[in-house]
C-alpha cells in the first residue's frame, strides 16, 4: 500500500510538471478517487505482427526487464514513478518490455504470464475486465508508458512490435490488454497491430472500490 501511495504521489508531481496543477488534480481524481468511463478489453492472436521499418528506429534498443537486469534498468529509468514500479511489479512476478535510447529507458509496458507469475487471478485487472488468462500460451500486457518527449508513433510502435514478437517467439499465441474508450491514440495503435475487441465494459471506481459491467446496446 505504501509503495502504491509513493507511486501515485510521483505521478501527481510528474503530471503537474508536464502539464499543470489543475490537470494533475483532475488525473488523480480520475485514477484514485472517482471514475466512471468505458474500457475496451482486447486480444491479439500474434499471427500477423506489424513490421517496423528499421530506418525509422535507428538509435532505439529493445529490452526485456526482469530480475536478471533489474538494477541496470533502474539506473536507466529517469521517471521516478516508473522506477518505483520496477521494484513493485517485479516482486509481484511481472516483467517489462522496454525501449531505450542513449542509455535511457524512454518507454515500457508490463507483462504477466501464467508460467512466470503463478497467481490466480494472474493480475487484478483480469476479473475486472472479464478476462480469463490461465493458459500457459496466453499473456496479459498492461500499463504502457512513453516519456513525454518521445511520445509518437515510432517509439510506441517499436515497443509494441518487439513485445508482441518476443511473446510469439516465447511460445505464446494470445495476449490480452485494454484501453479506455476516449484514448484515441491507444485505439488506433491497437487496431494497427491487429487487436480484436472483446466487448465494451463500463468501469466504476470510488476510492478502493472498482468494478466493471458489460455495456448493453
Amino acid at each position: 500500500m505504501f509503495s502504491m501511495l509513493r507511486i501515485r504521489f510521483h505521478q501527481f508531481l510528474e503530471e503537474a510538471r508536464q502539464k499543470s496543477l489543475t490537470e494533475a488534480v483532475k488525473k488523480t481524481v480520475g485514477k484514485c478517487l472517482f471514475n466512471d468511463n468505458i474500457v475496451i478489453p482486447v486480444y491479439n492472436d500474434l499471427s500477423d505482427i506489424k513490421k517496423i521499418k528499421s530506418e525509422e528506429t535507428n538509435g532505439l534498443e529493445f529490452l526485456v526487464v526482469d530480475q536478471r537486469n533489474l538494477g541496470l534498468a533502474e539506473r536507466m529509468m529517469k521517471t521516478p514513478s516508473r522506477r518505483l514500479k520496477l521494484s513493485v511489479n517485479n516482486k509481484a512476478g511481472y516483467y517489462a518490455y522496454a525501449v531505450a535510447c542513449d542509455g535511457e529507458i524512454i518507454g515500457d509496458i508490463w507483462c504477466a504470464t501464467p508460467k512466470q507469475t503463478k497467481k490466480n487471478p494472474l493480475h487484478p485487472d483480469l476479473p475486472w475486465l472479464g478476462i480469463n488468462c490461465q493458459d500457459d500460451r496466453e499473456a496479459y500486457m498492461f500499463d504502457m508508458y512513453v516519456i513525454p518527449d518521445s511520445r509518437g508513433k515510432v517509439t510506441t510502435n517499436y515497443l509494441l512490435a518487439n513485445a508482441l514478437n518476443h511473446l510469439r517467439k516465447s511460445g505464446h499465441d494470445r495476449v490480452y490488454g485494454f484501453y479506455e474508450k476516449d484514448n484515441l491514440p491507444a485505439l488506433w495503435t491497437h487496431r494497427l497491430f491487429g487487436y480484436s475487441e472483446l466487448g465494451k465494459r463500463r468501469s466504476y471506481r470510488f476510492l478502493f472500490y472498482k468494478k466493471t459491467e458489460p455495456v448493453t446496446v
